[in-house]
């Protein structure tokens, strides 16, 4: 038995749950078309879907045949904006991504969106002052979700274990389809069949490491609803998965007929997957974290052929993509290449074999445009990364202003006042008054980086977002320090953010073990704000060598010598 709704334009078919909790019907206002079974509440057995046919069209265009083109995003962690502290992470963002969907759907009658792995859990948002505006937050994220129509996501327990109360409430109330192998008392389904208006039937399933824990019975059970899937005669199988890389491989090692695994829950990392990647028979994709990257792969079956050819040459549009990508791209290396920092030096080689191979695919794109597509079933795949500069759609970017208005007058209001350094501890004074004394230092200061890190914030209206501030500021919710109502002569990251309050210090000066600062700054000063997510490329060793230098760690030279 199944229960049919229309989304999208596409017949869905929600397979009902092998647990006898109720089917809970998902609607999604404005996105959510349900057909007129659903609206006189029957449920309607849907009848087994007819095998597909494929008309073979001497075009390179992938959309004039029987097709699939599914989006997806992996690891969203309801971030509405890549933070953009990295040239990689200035790309995203969710009202984008409802733009290019949108537009996309107008192109091609067949897309699906999708999410595997941690969509909603931010670790680092979910305890202490940011925890009210991660709740904020995630109420911004699930209407703008609402816009994108999403054909189905894979229910995380990761999510619902580190995200508390607010995640699950999130969840509690989706309007999007929920998945998962076992879903336990929540309304996520085992499996869903979409049937495109091109005429593929996709039958889409989810996995997660809790449900169950066993390898060997999580196995079993995708093997297991795999097989019924094709009984309904679906075309092609896409795994959810929140198991991670390693996890997913094994999984599609063991169960035969997967045709695509959309792999979430990944170790943190920055650069997505622009080559498509293979297990056997099946196809792995995943897009990277927090909507930086979609994953776009358009597939055209062919009778009982699941040995997928790729022809990404021949998706429609892929040209202008290209196109775009290496100008942008071109306009980065000019950039990186100018700003000789530790991150820019260790990202170029990065960077310049990545235009070489667009520039390879722009080649191999343009010669294959009018050609007939090959025989045989056909996947096209496109990494999309949107600029910043690319357009947005404007309901959903108006439900991200709104939300940036709202969590910085709530800030704002809750920030109170600062409380000062217990009686014989140091407080922050700022960079002007460490100048007065290191004038020698002076020249350093001024080139780099770090003295610049308040700009951006105010370039996206972010400074009084508890998400952002307090590593673009020195002494961020310290005794004697800075708030978001207390900022003066502390924006920047300044010396005392490395070197420890200074007051003590200016009162006293000295050297050695009585200057009452930090003279020597370790990795752990550093790493509360280089993560692995804002700062990939961060090798502590490495980037003190760029500090050190006359004037800041060693005695001037020459001219500039005392």
């Amino acid at each position: 038995m199944a229960d049919t709704v229309r989304l999208d334009g596409h017949q869905l078919c929600v397979a009902r749950p092998l647990q006898p909790w109720p089917l809970v019907r998902l609607f999604a206002a404005g996105a959510l078309v349900v057909a007129t079974a659903c609206c006189s509440k029957q449920k309607v057995e849907a009848p087994p879907m007819p095998e597909p046919t494929v008309e073979v069209v001497p075009t390179g265009d992938l959309y004039h045949r029987p097709h699939v083109t599914i989006l997806a995003v992996t690891d969203w962690q309801s971030v509405l904006k890549p933070c953009g502290c990295t040239v990689d992470l200035q790309k995203g963002g969710i009202e984008r991504i409802a733009k290019y969907v949108g537009d996309l759907r107008k192109q091609d009658d067949s897309v699906l969106f999708v999410h595997a792995g941690s969509l909603l859990a931010d670790p680092d948002a979910t305890t202490g002052p940011r925890a009210a505006q991660m709740a904020s937050r995630l109420d911004a994220f699930a209407e703008a979700l609402d816009h994108l129509q999403v054909a189905a996501v894979a229910l995380s327990t990761y999510d619902m274990d580190v995200g508390g109360q607010v995640v699950n409430a999130v969840y509690d109330h989706a309007k999007w389809p929920l998945l998962a192998l076992q879903g336990g008392s929540r309304k996520a389904m085992p499996s869903a069949l979409v049937r495109t208006k091109s005429g593929v039937s996709v039958g889409l399933l989810a996995v997660d490491p809790k449900a169950p824990e066993d390898d060997a019975m999580r196995q079993q059970a995708v093997e297991d609803e795999v097989v019924r899937l094709r009984s309904q005669r679906v075309k092609i199988v896409v795994v959810l998965s929140n198991l991670g890389l390693r996890g997913s491989r094994k999984l599609a090692r063991a169960v035969p007929g997967i045709d695509v695994m959309i792999v979430g829950q990944l170790d943190d990392k920055i650069e997505p997957e622009l080559d498509l990647e293979r297990e056997g028979d099946t196809l792995i994709v995943h897009a990277g974290r927090h909507g930086a990257w979609m994953s776009a792969l358009t597939l055209a079956p062919s009778g009982q052929d699941h040995a997928w050819r790729e022809v990404s040459e021949a998706v429609p549009g892929v040209v202008e993509d290209l196109q775009i990508r290496i100008t942008a791209m071109e306009k980065t290396l000019a950039d990186i290449k100018q700003r000789s920092t530790v991150a820019n030096q260790k990202a170029l080689p990065f960077f310049e074999a990545r235009l070489a191979e667009m520039k390879l695919r722009l080649d191999a794109a343009k010669r294959a445009q009018g050609q007939p597509l090959p025989p045989g079933a056909l996947v096209g795949f496109r990494p999309i990364g949107l600029l910043w500069s690319t357009p947005t759609d404007p309901e959903v970017a108006k439900i991200v202003a709104e939300y940036d208005a709202k969590v910085a007058d709530a800030n704002l209001k809750a920030a109170g006042d600062v409380p000062p350094p217990p009686v014989g501890q140091a407080g922050y004074v700022g960079q002007k008054a460490c100048m007065e004394c290191h004038d020698d230092t002076a020249a350093f200061q001024a080139a780099d980086l770090h003295q610049s890190a308040w700009k951006p914030l105010e370039k996206t209206n972010k400074i009084k977002d508890l998400d952002c501030v307090s590593c673009h500021v020195t002494g961020f919710g310290q005794p004697g320090g800075s708030n978001l109502a207390h900022l003066a002569g502390l924006t920047d990251v300044q010396c005392e953010a490395c070197h420890g309050p200074g007051s003590l210090h200016v009162k006293a000066p000295a050297r050695g073990p009585n200057s009452h600062i930090i003279a020597q700054p370790d990795a752990t000063i550093c790493a509360g704000c280089h993560t692995a997510v804002h700062s990939p490329r961060f090798d502590f060793a490495d980037y003190r060598k760029r500090l050190i230098v006359p004037g800041h760690g060693l005695p001037l030279k020459g001219a500039h010598a005392p």
